[in-house]
């Protein structure tokens, strides 16, 4: 169709009114067409990029949080360095004042203690035989607590503790019960739910691989995914969480 064809539009009320109408060009019908999908457009991809500048403004606060959190520790770590050498340099003394033939085993250098950090360990799940199956108890894998349970700051509200371990580990459940929740969550990546009885359930997050589905049956101690860092996560841990009546408790208590 050629740039000269004439489009009109013709508006015909109901009843005995008049009806209106006006003609455009065909080409200035398109190019409005055309303009209004490159605003469209334009407003979507700015929202888009205007969330993910808010997404990542997020992220920042929280990394200078932890980062923050991260110094404290590593000065408290160094406080009780200094301490334990002074500790041994003392004990020496009174071992060779005493006439005891005693000599300290040599610390480790960093390359050799943190080695194990970048193997997958072996999941433990200690809980005690008396306690009801269906009752969670023990830890869902070996590792090291990172972040504590912490509900009654609001600026650093944590429902759950995190437990720094390698990509891989072996994640356990801490009670018999269904899965009631095994898919990807924006939050908490791979993350598992499983209600163990009307009121209490468990939330397993940042997996790297989940091994079960929802509607599975489970019990205490068998793996149901292996740990990773997904969702919104800084490095690789696992996030546990246990709910009563969707109440966070601690999980150390």
């Amino acid at each position: 169709m050629s740039k000269g064809k004439i489009v009109t539009f013709m508006f015909i009320p109901e009843g005995t009114g008049s009806r209106h109408e006006f003609r455009m060009r065909q080409w200035v019908l398109k190019s409005i067409v055309i303009g209004f999908a490159i605003l469209l457009l334009s407003i979507i991809a700015f929202f888009s990029f205007y969330s993910l500048v808010l997404a990542r403004a997020a992220m920042t606060d929280k990394l200078k949080s932890e980062n923050e959190r991260l110094r404290k520790y590593y000065y408290k770590v160094q406080l009780l360095e200094e301490n334990l050498m002074q500790t041994r340099e003392v004990v020496e003394r009174l071992t060779k004042m005493a006439g005891i033939d005693f000599e300290f085993p040599e610390i480790p250098d960093d390359s050799t203690l943190f080695a194990s950090l970048d193997k997958p360990s072996q999941a433990i799940l200690s809980r005690p035989a008396t306690i009801d199956v269906t009752i969670p108890a023990g830890l869902p894998l070996q590792g090291f607590i990172t972040q504590d349970f912490e509900i009654d700051d609001v600026d650093h509200f944590h429902p759950g503790i995190d437990l720094a371990c390698a990509v891989g580990t072996p994640v356990l459940a801490t009670a018999d019960g269904i899965v009631d929740f095994a898919l990807f969550d924006s939050t908490y990546g791979n993350m598992i739910i499983i209600k163990h009885n009307d009121s209490i359930s468990t939330i397993y997050g940042h997996n790297d691989t989940l091994l079960v589905e929802m509607g599975e049956m489970v019990s205490a101690g068998s793996r149901i995914a292996l740990s990773g860092n997904t969702g919104k996560s800084t490095a690789p841990h696992l996030h546990y969480e246990i709910r009563i009546n969707n109440n966070p408790i601690n999980p150390l208590e």
